[in-house]
């Protein structure tokens, strides 16, 4: 299998509902609420050129909140593309979503990104997940034109936190539109508060609130006949299936749907002492952290996840499938390939948990490996305990939600004393406690259905080697199992180096720009 380009052809049999993204849930609940603030700043950096036009006439809602909410901001920009200024517009503002009375039930936030006035150019709507997520993460992390710098390794943001021109972004080649869902960002329930909040939480009630702030946004650009995008990250990938066969029902032109560190399969995802099955899932990125642990950027990962692959897929995956039988062979071969001592793995009976995984190189470092990437780690006080911090994402959200709120003031104009929520534990909780959503819907279901309505749809699935949140190779299983639908677009899937956040490591954001806009100049031209 290619190492960063891998395109398998199938249909997605079993998508939505599940309830999203494991390690985000239960990390999202430790890192909530950051308050809005302005981080260290090089003034000496390059400043965009921004040019304000001034606010639109939008009214806003009454309620609680309303007056912390100002007009909508529009601002013109120039940003370096292949050393040239390529010129946009952008908008910083809120939409009203309506109650079922015609009432106006809450405001959500976006930031609109458009490359002059061409109704045919392709417009890409942005998330992430959580649930309960902004989407400061892939907006000024990503795919947004200025974001800020990381450590190569994708460890943490580089200090002084600035902004700077981002080669990568998505609009040299589609306008985006990044999307706060309701208790995110500045999006609120209007007169505010969880009680007002929980009417958008679940997965129908926000894809339903998300879907509504499309139409009405495409609406009011006059180009809901245009080709519209979908990406989304972790649980915004099940949103984005749902929102796929919903949209397309409203009888949009949606052509493509990109799913970022997906879950697709809550049930597959998270695992039991009898669901064998995630065990072979997690070994690849094993054992490619093992290697980059070890030997760091000249580690061989793609030779070394392809090679696991075919022994969790098959020695390994009827070795555990028989339950817990000694075998020397295989307990050699998974010591070999994760770093583990034979003993541990014998021990475990050949097998290899994550959780051995993160303790043992604890136990022997001193030093706690990151879910979200396990190639990167933090030295913690001795002897260690656990207390629930995970360096990627912690160290990330530190600087995003204070970020996110300066540069949205700053750069974009829209100026609001409400915090900016970057992860909402709150929602995330309330979400979580769907018992219906985590029990009966799983798997790429909708998204199958979708492609029935368009064969064309295009399918792209990006994900990092060594993010254990949400293994690559629980997609690549999902997307073995699906049932072929007769001219229906290939399924892509494209793993790079890195965890989750795969694009906080610039060779791999860069490598996930050039791979989607692939897609996205294939696109047929209707």
């Amino acid at each position: 299998m290619a190492a960063d380009n891998r395109n398998v052809t199938g249909t997605l049999k079993a998508l939505v509902g599940a309830l999203a993204l494991a390690g985000f849930l239960c990390q999202a609940a430790a890192a909530q609420d950051i308050p809005a603030g302005h981080p260290p700043h090089d003034e000496a950096a390059e400043k965009p050129d921004t040019k304000r036009e001034g606010p639109s006439a939008s009214p806003q809602a009454g309620g609680g909140f309303a007056q912390h909410l100002p007009t909508d901001s529009v601002t013109r920009h120039t940003v370096t593309l292949d050393g040239k200024p390529f010129a946009y517009k952008a908008t910083a503002g809120t939409l009203p979503l309506f109650g079922p009375k015609g009432e106006v039930a809450a405001k959500m936030f976006y930031v609109a990104y458009q490359a002059g006035d061409a109704p045919a150019r392709p417009i890409t709507f942005v998330f992430n997940g959580g649930p309960g997520a902004a989407s400061a993460f892939l907006h000024i992390a990503a795919l947004g034109p200025r974001v800020i710098p990381f450590a190569e390794n994708g460890a943490a943001p580089l200090r002084p936190v600035r902004f700077v021109d981002n080669p990568a972004t998505w609009l040299a080649f589609t306008d985006l539109v990044f999307i706060d869902p309701i208790g995110t960002g500045y999006s609120r329930a209007t007169g505010g508060g969880d009680d007002k909040e929980a009417a958008f939480w679940g997965d129908e009630k926000d894809a339903n609130s998300v879907a509504a702030f499309i139409r009405l946004w495409l609406g009011h650009s006059e180009r809901s006949l245009g080709p519209v995008y979908l990406a989304g990250e972790s649980y915004g990938g099940l949103r984005a299936a749902i929102l796929a066969e919903k949209l397309l029902d409203d009888g949009l032109d949606v052509r493509g749907a990109v799913l970022i560190s997906p879950a697709l399969d809550f049930p597959l995802l998270r695992g039991n002492r009898f669901n064998v099955l995630p065990l072979t899932f997690d070994l690849p990125s094993l054992a490619v952290a093992a290697a980059e642990l070890k030997d760091g950027a000249k580690a061989p990962v793609e030779d070394i996840a392809r090679e696991t692959e075919a022994f969790a897929e098959t020695d390994y995956l009827v070795h555990v499938a028989r339950g817990r039988a000694p075998n020397e062979a295989v307990a050699a071969r998974v010591a070999k390939l994760t770093g583990l001592s034979p003993e541990i793995v014998a021990r475990n009976q050949g097998r290899a948990p994550d959780h051995v995984f993160f303790d043992e190189y604890e136990r022997a470092t001193n030093r706690r490996l990151s879910r979200y990437d396990a190639a990167v780690s933090a030295p913690l006080p001795m002897p260690a305990r656990y207390d629930g911090f995970d360096v990627i994402l912690d160290g990330a959200s530190s600087v995003l939600a204070p970020a996110a709120a300066t540069y949205i003031a700053r750069d974009l104009g829209f100026r609001t004393d409400l915090d900016y929520r970057l992860l909402n534990g709150t929602a995330n909780r309330r979400w979580a406690g769907d018992k219906k959503r985590a029990h009966e819907t799983s798997g790429p279901e909708l998204i199958e259905r979708a492609r029935t309505q368009n064969p064309a749809l295009k399918v792209f699935i990006a994900h990092g080697y060594t993010d254990l949140v949400t293994p690559y190779a629980l997609s690549k299983y999902l997307i073995g199992q699906l049932r072929p639908i007769d001219g229906a677009a290939p399924v892509e899937l494209h793993v790079y180096r890195g965890g989750h956040m795969m694009y906080f490591r610039p060779p791999s954001r860069d490598a996930l720009t050039r791979d989607v806009r692939r897609m996205y100049e294939a696109a047929p031209q209707r």
